[in-house]
């Protein structure tokens, strides 16, 4: 858990190479949730995360592209139900979404 605050891709800088990274920031598919989960899985997972971009940066894409399109639809979902005033890791692990590589 990240008890501090730090930029977008800050700590996803760390693991991936740069042109990664580029990739994303350029990308009008990702937004701040995408930034979110790529950070997290940095942090959490990082030698996994590194592997899925040595298959290839079009496979990180997509991958990331499927967990933001998911954690998206339920978070949304989720602000105009009884959630509120429940993080986002205790949203999505109600709703049995997988947050890790």
């Amino acid at each position: 858990m990240l008890t501090t605050s730090t930029q977008p891709l800050a700590l996803a800088a760390r693991v991936l190479i740069p042109a990664t990274l580029e990739a994303v920031r350029r990308s009008p598919s990702f937004h701040l949730q995408g930034w979110k989960i790529l950070d997290r899985w940095a942090v959490n997972s990082p030698l996994k995360l590194k592997a899925l971009e040595q298959q290839g940066e079009m496979i990180l894409l997509g991958r990331l592209l499927q967990q933001q399109e998911t954690e998206h639809q339920v978070l949304t979902a989720a602000a105009s139900q009884q959630w509120s005033g429940m993080a986002e890791h205790e949203i999505l692990a109600a709703h049995e979404i997988a947050t890790e590589l």
